[in-house]
């Protein structure tokens, strides 16, 4: 009996190589193709997205196609909109829709698409747009939301944690101008011992739990759970401005580490804006400092942070040298967005084998870099980052302004990274290993895909106990079981 068991194991280790030598094959063959790529990617099951923002996730169509439902004014010269109507001294959005030429120009204006620099850099216009179509955002959130989830079934994705905003950073309001005139702890203790301030807490649980309650009831999930978008699983990162003065960085950062600690749905807090601000140039220090004592005080709460999303051309040299370092040894970051300037960080090989060793991964946003930060090619870190066995996750940013997906992501990495399949194939996978979901993973060496001893058998009883108890583990064996199916349609396609 134990010879015939291993005799079958023995099988199914040959056939399984088989599986991946013929998959690498095929893959090979069309890695310098972009349509065969695309083709082939949008395909392949994908973990999902760790680095993606509501606000800039929704396409400009759609927040237009809810404008002119509602009844929104556009301002033919800002293209902002309002829902002012009676004041409305331009255009109402309804009328738009039957003049191309503006219709067209707006939604330029909220995107990149056809974007050449001028007057304006990237940079600018990216970030310029938001305030453009905020308010359709802050109105709709729910529509908004299950149409990004609508596209990440459609890319075969399981899992996003997208950053969010439920209280429309109501809590800065706290931040008075005597608020850190004393300790953080006076500060801390202050704005807990306050009455409207804990209620804004709970609003900000209440309003994430609502948000996706409401997506979901959009999507009709409740009469058709089995839909692929209803399977894919959400949580929420609430992100923090840092072009605000310290006091109301503080009392954002609290109100969201607070929220957190007691959400089921905010798994995570960030740090967003432009990095190169002159608020946030001025005060990134102190920022790291105040996050160093909210994580300290809420060691169960997540901590992704935006830093090195810079550019030479943006700043001072002195400005490039210490952002991603002072993120990860002084705020504790468990996860670095963007990272591009890390090259530029003082001791930066040092830097490196520090997040290789704690296993704090890189957010890589191809796209985003390319069209915000002129960041691309050769010029890009992602391949520096990867040979000093750092990390590595892809993801949009912001997949509507942006105007890209997760497959082209992939298909950008592969046409001007030469990522190889097996290498993609870990990066999709850590897009779980590395999520802020609740439990254990399943890997004990992510890089090596060497399972937990629970789980040395995927089917056996001991593993499927597992990840009956670990969120994050039932998430990574569906990806696995996923991909298995994936790479055995491929058997017979590749060359030999």
């Amino acid at each position: 009996m134990r010879f015939f068991k291993f005799t079958i194991f023995l099988f199914f280790l040959g056939w399984q190589s088989l599986v991946l030598a013929d998959i690498n094959h095929y893959f090979n063959d069309i890695k310098n193709d972009p349509n065969a790529l695309y083709t082939f990617l949008k395909q392949m099951p994908k973990g999902g997205e760790l680095h993606y923002h509501l606000a800039g996730g929704a396409y400009p169509e759609k927040m237009l196609t809810i404008a002119a439902r509602e009844n929104y004014c556009l301002d033919k010269g800002t293209f902002a909109v309002s829902k002012r109507i009676e004041e409305c001294q331009s255009i109402n959005v309804q009328e738009l829709m039957n003049q191309p030429t503006l219709y067209d120009k707006t939604i330029q204006a909220w995107s990149m698409k056809n974007f050449n620099p001028g007057n304006e850099s990237g940079h600018d216009h990216f970030f310029n747009s938001f305030s453009k179509f905020m308010p359709v955002v802050l109105g709709y959130s729910p529509e908004l939301l299950a149409d990004i989830m609508q596209r990440a079934a459609n890319q075969h994705e399981q899992y996003l944690e997208i950053m969010i905003l439920p209280d429309n950073a109501r809590s800065s309001f706290f931040g008075t101008p005597d608020l850190l005139k004393n300790t953080y702890a006076n500060a801390q203790k202050k704005l807990l011992a306050d009455k409207a301030f804990q209620e804004n807490i709970k609003f900000t649980i209440d309003e994430s739990a609502d948000l996706l309650k409401k997506t979901r009831k959009k999507l009709g999930c409740t009469q058709s759970p089995n839909q692929e978008v209803c399977q894919l699983t959400v949580r929420f990162q609430y992100y923090v401005l840092r072009e605000q003065p310290l006091e109301k960085v503080f009392a954002q950062a609290l109100n969201a580490f607070a929220a957190a600690s007691n959400s089921k749905d905010i798994v995570a807090v960030n740090l967003v804006q432009p990095e190169d601000g002159i608020i946030s140039l001025r005060d990134y220090h102190q920022q790291m400092q105040i996050f160093a004592f909210l994580r300290k005080a809420y060691p169960a709460v997540h901590l992704s942070l935006h830093a090195g999303e810079l550019a030479p051309s943006f700043v001072e040299p002195n400005d490039l040298n210490f952002h991603i370092n002072e993120a990860v040894h002084i705020a504790h970051a468990e996860r670095i967005g963007h990272g591009t300037a890390i090259a530029y960080e003082d001791n930066s090989e040092d830097l490196l084998r520090t997040m290789a060793t704690k296993q704090i991964p890189i957010e890589i946003n191809l796209t985003s870099n390319r069209e915000i930060l002129g960041c691309y090619g050769k010029a890009h870190p992602l391949r520096y980052y990867l040979t000093h066995n750092v990390p590595v996750v892809l993801s949009t940013d912001d997949e509507g302004i942006l105007r890209t997906d997760l497959t082209r992501e992939y298909v950008e990495a592969v046409l001007n990274h030469d990522i190889d399949y097996p290498t993609l194939k870990l990066i999709n996978r850590n897009a779980l290993t590395y999520s802020f979901l609740p439990g254990k993973s399943l890997w004990a060496d992510p890089k090596e895909a060497k399972p937990i001893s629970e789980c040395a058998n995927f089917q056996s009883q001991s593993c499927l106990q597992f990840i009956k108890n670990n969120e994050k583990a039932k998430l990574q064996w569906q990806l696995e079981e996923k991909l298995s199916e994936f790479e055995k349609t491929y058997l017979s396609k590749a060359p030999h």
